[in-house]
Order: structure tokens, then C-alpha cells, then sequence
């Protein structure tokens, strides 16, 4: 176990400090020494944990786990979780630092990284769900939502005084936390948004959207005072939104790198660790700490690049994919990286500019209605062609997570926009983000190789082809 946290970032000192915790921990999540052995194997095998900022980040996700399984045990005497509430982390970090025995995160981004992508461990969680009623087979419920359900009846985390989500994105979030209330008593509060742009007036509606998602989050302040306490003050608020700002910052210097670098220095996999680290409720020394990683990080994949070290070769297919990577599950992109495409960017991290300057916390903690995601098709698309454009990419990875009814609902109209005005390449595939028994290493392969093909077949002269 101490190689594994040595692995992870951890310091001697560190180590021989936290191991009773993580030992208590790890035997909550059913962890036995073969499954540390093996969560070292697949660090190894997935991720360059040579790279010590990789490891770094690596520090922060699974002291976010172990600190969520004995938040109750250790003294805290409320316990605030958001689910699928965008920006809640912000909210979480001011919380426990004005209230140090409150305990709140984001909930579960991070277990989904640490016992799905170390230890191969996630499968439970979705038996559990589908034991109650989001039941497998023909329908397609959202892995997401199942994750919500199904780590309660295996008792790993608190058991929360206040749940807080949104429809910004999933309808089927609030709608899910209304049985989750009903059958287990937790009280849920939801944050209101209203999606009701179209591209003609995208500035003026989403003028309209941010103020209303922003004064809907004034109300779950409130709400959180009630429960906890706590009044969050604009300027708690200020302090994490700056010193997010740095990690944003230091972020888009990494991402900058490997969208400018041939042949690739990084691989594709741990784009779910840079979604989970983006989830993380970290307090302002935590920030300062994941700057500091990713600074180092920049230096070490810098030296690569000079060197010529990548992780596919010079010239391989640069690809833009949609939708973020499998948050418990590594191996699709994993592939990707064996076939030989250069998986340079996701759709998810671009947003659409926003009219105004954030002259409020709320109003800056409603940017995310102008990411990708959030935007309307017409938008998203528009978003999308223009950063292909800018990229350079030679075709498009359209995976759709088929438990989400609105990409699902936008993976086609993407495709034929993308082929239409772009004349790349577009690999459909419907996929999961959430649930690992999806993935079919002969069929993605066979359909990666085929899209690779395409790309480098678009490259020839026409009279080569």
C-alpha cells in the first residue's frame, strides 16, 4: 500500500501520517491486497506515472475519496453533496473553509477515477442501482445517475443533511434525487436554469440564462445557511473563483502543449483525470498545490517535446473527440493511443463567449451554461467546426453517452454538420461514460482502425487514393 501512495504522489512523511486513514478507507471500499496490486499494474499500464504532476493530481483525487468515506467518522457534523451541479464546487470549498465541521464535495467524480480507473472496483455501484430501479438491458439509463443511486445502499459515503443538483444538463439528475428523497429522506434542493437560446440571439438569451441560473444559486446559498449554518459571502466566494482561476489558467498552458505538439507527448488517457481534478472541492491551498502540479507537469512534457518523445508517432491522425472521456474506465482511450491516433482535444472543454464580464460570484459561477455542453445544438456545432478548424484535426470521434438524451440527441446532427462543412472524417459510437461492461476491445478497435484509414486516406493526393 505505501508504493501505491508513493505512487500517487504521496511523500514519506505524508505516508507514514495517513496510512491508518487510508487503511480504514480502503477496507470500506472492499479493497484487499490484490486489488492494490493490481491498481498499481493499471497506473502503470493507463497512465505516465513517471510524470510527477501526473502523480501529483493523482495525490488529490484519492485524498478527496478517502476523506468523503470517513467524513462521519472524523467529526463532521453536516455533510452537503453536490450531484451533477456545475460549479458547486466553488460553493463546497468556501463552505468547508468557513465551516470546518462541514463536510461537501461534488459528489462521486472522483470515486468514479479512483475505484473505477485504479482499481477496476466500479462494477458494484452499478449492480447496486440496477437492483432498485434503474435496471439494465434495453434502457438506457445514465450511468451517472446510477452512480447517485447506487453508492447508497452500499453505505460508502455519509449520509448527506442536504443534496443539491440542477437540470442544466440531465433532466433525469432531479428527477432521480425526487425518489432518492422520497424513498431514503435526504433532502434535495435543485438549482433552476432555463435552456431557451437559439443561435440567432445566443447573446441576449444567454444574458437572460446566466442571470437566472445566478439568482437560483443565490436561493441554494440560502439553502445551505439553513441547513449548516453558514452564510457564504461574496467574498468567500471571490477568494476560490481566483484561485480557481490559476488552476483554469495552468490547465489550458498544459492543454496548450499537446494540442500544438507533434507527435503527441501525453496520453489520452488522463483526460479523465483532468475531469476529475476539475470537480475537486479544494481549498485555496489545495489550488495552489494543483497549480504547482500542473506547472511541473508543463516542464516535463516541454522536456518531451524537445526531445521528441510522444506517445503516438510524428504525423498520426490528430482527432478532436466529443464528449469527455470514460470517467471510470480508461481503456477506450487506452485504444485509441494503441491504434496510433493523436487524440489532441474533447469538445467539452470549449465554450462559447460570454457578452458581459462576471460582475458577481453567482453570475461567474453560471459560466458553465456557456460550455459546450450546455449550449444549444445550433451553438454547439458552431463551436464545434470552428475549434476542428482551428485544431487542424483530421476527422471527428463522435461517442455519444446513449444515457444522456442530449448528446445523444446532438451526435448526429454533429456528424452531418462536421462532414458537411468540413469534409473530415466522423466515427459515430454509442457509448457510455459511465459504465465499463460497454466496452468491446475487437469492435472499437476494428472501428478505429477503419477511421484511421479514412483520415490518412484524406491526406493522399486523389490520384494516390
Amino acid at each position: 500500500m505505501q508504493e501505491l501512495l508513493k505512487l500517487c504522489g504521496y511523500s514519506e512523511e505524508e505516508i507514514q501520517k495517513e496510512m491508518p486513514r487510508v487503511e480504514k478507507a480502503f477496507q470500506k471500499l472492499g479493497l484487499v491486497p490484490a486489488d492494490i496490486e493490481n491498481g498499481k499494474q493499471r497506473l502503470y499500464q493507463y497512465y505516465d506515472m513517471e510524470l510527477m504532476g501526473v502523480r501529483r493530481i493523482f495525490r488529490l483525487c484519492l485524498r478527496e475519496v478517502i476523506n468523503s468515506i470517513l467524513a462521519g467518522e472524523e467529526g463532521k457534523t453536516k455533510v452537503v453533496y453536490g450531484c451533477m451541479a456545475p460549479g458547486y464546487e466553488i460553493i463546497g470549498a468556501a463552505l468547508m473553509k468557513a465551516a470546518p465541521e462541514v463536510f461537501s464535495i461534488n459528489h462521486h467524480w472522483a470515486y468514479l477515477l479512483v475505484a473505477g480507473c485504479i482499481f477496476d472496483k466500479f462494477l458494484p455501484v452499478m449492480e447496486a442501482a440496477e437492483k432498485m430501479w434503474l435496471k439494465a438491458g434495453l434502457v438506457g439509463h445514465c450511468g451517472n445517475v446510477k452512480t447517485m443511486l447506487g453508492v447508497i445502499p452500499l453505505d460508502l459515503f455519509p449520509r448527506p443533511d442536504l443534496m443539491i443538483t440542477s437540470g442544466a444538463l440531465c433532466e433525469i439528475a432531479p428527477k432521480t434525487f425526487d425518489l432518492i428523497q422520497e424513498l431514503y429522506g435526504f433532502p434535495v434542493h435543485y438549482i433552476e436554469t432555463c435552456q431557451d437560446r437559439e443561435l440567432r440571439e445566443y447573446d441576449a438569451a444567454s444574458l437572460r440564462a446566466v442571470e437566472f441560473q445566478a439568482k437560483s444559486l443565490r436561493k441554494t446559498l440560502g439553502k445551505i445557511r439553513e441547513v449548516t449554518g453558514c452564510e457564504i459571502t461574496d467574498d468567500m466566494l471571490w477568494e476560490i473563483i481566483m484561485v480557481r482561476q490559476e488552476m483554469d489558467a495552468a490547465l489550458r498552458r498544459m492543454r496548450s502543449l499537446l494540442v500544438n505538439s507533434d507527435p503527441l507527448p501525453l496520453k489520452p488517457t488522463h483526460e479523465n483525470l483532468w475531469s476529475c481534478l476539475n470537480s475537486l472541492t479544494l481549498n485555496v491551498e489545495d489550488y495552489a498545490y494543483a497549480v504547482e502540479a500542473l506547472n511541473t507537469l508543463c516542464v516535463e512534457l516541454q522536456d518531451r517535446i524537445d526531445r521528441g518523445v510522444g506517445v503516438v508517432e510524428k504525423g498520426s491522425p490528430r482527432i478532436m473527440a466529443i464528449c469527455p472521456a470514460q470517467h471510470d474506465d480508461p481503456r477506450l482511450e487506452d485504444l485509441i493511443n494503441e491504434v496510433g491516433i493523436a487524440l489532441v482535444a474533447i469538445d467539452f472543454t470549449f465554450a462559447v463567449p460570454y457578452p458581459e464580464l462576471p460582475l458577481s460570484p453567482d453570475i461567474a459561477l453560471a459560466m458553465s451554461l456557456q460550455g459546450s455542453p450546455f449550449s444549444s445544438t445550433a451553438a454547439r456545432i458552431s463551436l464545434i467546426i470552428k475549434e476542428c478548424q482551428n485544431l487542424k484535426v483530421d476527422g471527428v470521434f463522435d461517442r455519444y453517452h446513449v444515457g444522456c438524451r442530449t448528446v445523444a440527441g446532438d451526435a448526429l446532427l454533429i456528424k452531418e454538420a462536421v462532414e458537411k462543412d468540413l469534409d473530415i472524417p466522423v466515427l459515430l459510437l454509442e457509448w457510455d461514460s459511465f459504465d465499463p461492461r460497454i466496452f468491446n476491445y475487437e469492435q472499437f478497435r476494428k472501428n478505429l482502425e477503419i477511421f484511421k484509414e479514412m483520415m490518412l486516406n484524406k491526406r493522399r493526393p486523389k490520384a494516390a487514393r
